[in-house]
């Protein structure tokens, strides 16, 4: 037993050495970050419906009446079928506490998503369907058709930017870079609120509304790009 302990030392004690006699790799390691500014040209629009009653039938029937106008007003504006979506539908009752948990009246609620795009249309189109008999909107979502594109240009860029990077710290000590040793892609994680990649604006009636002019703004959307490279270090 204890000579088989003292032959794990040993071998562990070789390990170390081969470890140490191992030189260690001559990398450069840097991060390229970069940005890409896009103009949205689309937008997804959650219009909501809310009806109440004292009875559940009547509640869901208008809320389903004015949904029905709601569906025909997009077809009537040019939104595809693939581009509407009925995304929730609730009927709940309201209860007056100070009379024993009683059931007061009903509330029927329907949301419909919708894209645009044509954001020109935007305004208009909002208003028509408040008149068809929306009476809530929900959020606003701008978005950019061809993401993937600008994902590439702003992948393009961080590396260029990994490079010179790599290259002015060599330049620093008097050395230069050799090829990629690696290449890693930072994930993006973007939280969405109201806005796609980034919330840039959201529909609400202003208390002095201009007499011209349009009542959103698209913005811009931030496309970003990060990479982790390890150059050889000559």
């Amino acid at each position: 037993m204890k000579s088989f302990a003292v032959v794990i030392v040993s071998l562990l004690f070789t390990g170390l050495i081969v470890a140490q006699d191992r030189p260690l790799p001559r990398v450069v390691r840097v991060v390229g970050t970069s940005e890409v500014k896009v103009v949205p040209d689309r937008a997804m629009i959650e219009l909501g419906v809310e009806k109440q009653n004292a009875s559940a039938t009547v509640a869901k029937r208008s809320a389903d009446a004015a949904s029905r106008a709601i569906l025909a007003n997009l077809r009537d504006n040019g939104i595809e079928e693939k581009d509407m979506q009925t995304t929730f539908l609730s009927l709940q009752p309201q209860f007056n506490y100070r009379k024993g948990l009683k059931i007061s009246y009903f509330v029927a609620a329907q949301t419909i998503s919708f894209t645009i795009r044509d954001l020109s249309r935007l305004d208009a189109l909002l208003e028509s369907l408040i008149q068809a008999g929306g009476n809530r909107i929900d959020s606003i979502q701008y978005e950019v058709s061809d993401l993937r594109k600008y994902r590439d240009q702003a992948r393009d860029l961080a590396m260029k930017a990994a490079h010179e990077k790599a290259l002015a710290l060599a330049k620093a000590l008097d050395q230069q870079i050799g090829k990629a040793y690696s290449i890693e892609e930072i994930p993006e994680y973007n939280y969405q609120y109201a806005g796609g990649l980034m919330s840039n604006a959201g529909y609400e009636a202003s208390r002095a509304p201009a007499k011209t002019g349009p009542a959103t703004a698209a913005g811009e959307k931030t496309v970003s790009a990060s990479v982790v490279v390890c150059f050889d270090l000559n």
